[in-house]
């Protein structure tokens, strides 16, 4: 690909933060813009949250592309956290119904592929999915699927960094949560038994996850 050319793609949404450290921020509005079209953030952007719709990559850079509020502009890659990346997750259609690990697959899919019909698929919203059957639904909806059986917050986090939930098990094969983000400090999870959000350290996620002998998936 040429230094020059423009490539970019809409992805499903997610949020990220600013650097904290001292340095000149700033945005364009198109991606071929010049340096006197660099419009500065002001301290309104610094502490908050900026949601991404499209990445892209130009003159060997990678850029975010935001919306917030009523401006919207490309972002390059140098000014964003490395520890800070949440996923726009949705749970709107999950049914009360719904084992945890039918809700949770349901939740993945619709994030990754909205367009697949995954509900239609599972004859039993309330059985208890296999990783076979997480497999079989992963491969077909997203065309991806990958075990991540090991103790690795590393791979986990370049999971989320590549807008990709992941599915832990805890003491049984329905108790289960969906990492979609995380900081310095700890994950932001969806707890399939109560269907809510929350945010868990390390350490406490480490002792639900030992529980299951460190079973995950992700696509």
């Amino acid at each position: 690909m040429k230094a020059y050319s423009i490539a970019s793609e809409h992805v499903p949404h997610f949020f990220v933060r600013l650097r904290k450290r001292h340095m000149d921020k700033w945005f364009v509005h198109e991606l071929k813009a010049t340096k006197k079209d660099r419009q500065h953030f002001n301290h309104e952007y610094l502490n908050k949250e900026l949601e991404i719709d499209q990445i892209g990559f130009y003159k060997n850079h990678f850029w975010f592309h935001f919306i917030r509020n009523n401006n919207s502009g490309w972002i390059p890659n140098k000014f964003i956290r490395k520890n800070y990346r949440v996923l726009k997750l949705s749970t709107t259609n999950q049914s009360q119904d719904d084992s945890s690990t039918v809700a949770g697959l349901i939740t993945m899919i619709n994030f990754a592929n909205p367009s697949f019909d995954i509900r239609s698929k599972i004859l039993n919203p309330n059985e208890t999915l296999s990783l076979k059957m997480f497999r079989k639904f992963l491969v077909d909806s997203v065309g991806s699927y990958k075990n991540l059986n090991k103790k690795s917050y590393r791979r986990i986090r370049s999971q989320i960094n590549r807008n990709r939930p992941v599915i832990i098990w805890g003491s049984d094969d329905d108790k289960c949560i969906i990492l979609f983000g995380f900081n310095h400090r700890e994950f932001f999870c969806f707890d399939l038994s109560d269907r809510s959000n929350k945010t868990i350290s390390v350490s406490n996620l480490t002792k639900i996850w030992k529980r299951s002998g460190y079973k995950a998936v992700s696509y």
